[in-house]
């Protein structure tokens, strides 16, 4: 039987697809449970106050939920007041974070499922020396998120440096991009004084501040490039 979703089900599991194939997470994460973007998070990309309102978003979030197209966390057990005389055992959700189920993926990945508008998601990175949340990706049908431009290891430290640039606020646009994947060949060649001068492009008035967090990235592998 189909799954009848409306448009912000649509956005909230179109959010989570984008997360969960970004990240390269694998098909046991679907079945075992696995820590997704943070529902805070989530509601600051998706409602627009417009066409998706707080309680849109409430609603389809619960209907979601009861669909098991999502799973939330993290689980906490039932805290009994100690002079109650009735006793619960079990837990809850605390609903602080989402992910998808096996379910949920099937169902985003079905063309009727998409959003039917672009929408900016929410990615959790984690990067040595903090952790950086608000990673924006495009998503719906005339947005196709290409992060397979750099293969590998370079995929995954481009998703550390937009990671690092989001969450300062810094929008990485295509034109950013673009430099961000230079900087990162340049750091394959050894040229580090190259790299680094895309990096000081792309972060403009902040690199002072950000150059401590962002260049070690590429730092390091300049110094693997040159066997150092």
């Amino acid at each position: 039987m189909a799954v009848h979703l409306d448009e912000a089900e649509k956005q909230i599991l179109g959010a989570l697809l984008v997360d969960f194939s970004s990240r390269g997470l694998n098909a046991e994460k679907l079945s075992s449970g696995y820590e997704g973007p943070q529902v805070s998070a989530l509601v600051a990309a998706i409602c627009d106050g417009n066409e998706i309102t707080q309680v849109d978003f409430d609603i389809a979030f619960a209907d979601l939920e009861k669909k098991r197209l999502i799973s939330t966390g993290p689980y906490a057990v039932i805290d009994n007041p100690p002079d109650s005389g009735i006793i619960f055992i079990g837990g809850y959700s605390k609903r602080e974070y989402a992910g998808l189920t096996e379910l949920g993926y099937k169902t985003a990945r079905k063309a009727p499922n998409r959003p039917g508008t672009a929408q900016r998601t929410v990615n959790n990175v984690n990067i040595s020396g903090g952790n950086f949340t608000n990673f924006q990706l495009a998503a719906g049908n005339g947005s196709v998120q290409k992060m397979d431009v750099a293969a590998g290891v370079d995929s995954e430290v481009l998703l550390k440096l937009i990671g690092i640039l989001e969450g300062q606020g810094i929008t990485v646009n295509p034109a950013k991009r673009a430099d961000l994947i230079s900087a990162i060949e340049e750091a394959n060649e050894g040229n580090g004084k190259g790299a680094k001068s895309l990096l000081e492009k792309i972060c403009g008035p902040a690199w002072l501040g950000m150059q401590p967090v962002i260049w070690p990235v590429l730092g390091e592998i300049v110094k693997k490039s040159l066997g150092l």
